[in-house]
């Protein structure tokens, strides 16, 4: 059962399943002038806990109405199980804080292991594709200097998702390529793309059969990619054959 209240902020504890690893103090500022402005249009949630209440949703609020100085603000009390509590505050926060594409992914892998929830049910939770998730959750498997850059938005979501495109020993140094020349999504892509292209092109002394083969297994692999499965395709070459490997993860 849901009610509105108004409580003393000093009485709101954080929550511990707060997605948001960065709050900026300009966001801030600009939230706290709006609020200043406007009035806080939409209320926190808490939930009770003994003499205090405990944030479900509405961090950056809080932060703002503290910043102005506020004493006071009005709350939607939902008290819920621990379970429940931790769920609604990743899924609300999902759903409208500004979140970074790696805090997303976090909450997202924190919410499917708490509540031992498959991609699919996250997904409808969340009013996205089964694809969506999957390729959020992808992120989580770069290196921390990449992941870091995505938190800092010097990376965007679609720059890195191009980056898992790329082998593993390879990507750093792309990575630092596309830093340092500041590329934008579009060049960060064609960039990726012209890679590709030039080390298909490494494999010689094959049949037009052999080649049309890998071809079709990469249309192949490409294929299975937009349906929502999480893998990797790469290509070994040696003097005596060339590999295509391919990996695929167990969904969750």
């Amino acid at each position: 059962m849901r009610e509105i209240r108004t409580i003393k902020i000093k009485d709101i504890k954080p929550n511990k399943n707060q997605p948001r690893l960065d709050f900026y103090d300009e966001s801030i500022k600009n939230l706290a002038q709006s609020i200043k402005e406007s009035g806080l249009v939409q209320p926190i949630v808490v939930r009770q806990s003994k003499d205090a209440y405990e944030l479900i949703a509405g961090e950056r609020r809080l932060r703002a109405l503290k910043y102005l100085g506020e004493e006071k603000t009005e709350a939607i009390i939902d008290n819920q199980d621990d379970e429940k509590s931790a769920n609604m505050a990743l899924i609300e926060n999902l759903q409208r804080e500004d979140l970074s594409a790696i805090e997303e992914a976090l909450a997202i892998k924190k919410i499917m292991q708490d509540g031992s929830y498959t991609q699919s049910e996250v997904a409808a939770m969340l009013g996205y594709k089964q694809s969506t998730v999957a390729n959020k959750l992808r992120l989580l498997r770069l290196d921390d200097k990449i992941k870091e850059a995505i938190a800092q938005n010097v990376l965007s979501e679609r720059q890195a998702r191009a980056l898992l495109k790329v082998e593993e020993e390879k990507r750093d140094e792309v990575f630092e390529t596309i830093v340092e020349r500041k590329y934008n999504v579009a060049k960060t892509e064609e960039y990726i793309k012209a890679l590709e292209q030039k080390s298909s092109t490494k494999i010689k002394g094959f049949s037009a059969n052999v080649k049309l083969g890998i071809n079709t297994i990469k249309q192949a692999y490409d294929l299975c990619r937009k349906s929502g499965l999480d893998g990797d395709y790469h290509i070994r070459e040696s003097e005596d054959d060339v590999k295509v490997i391919i990996r695929f993860r167990k969904q969750g």
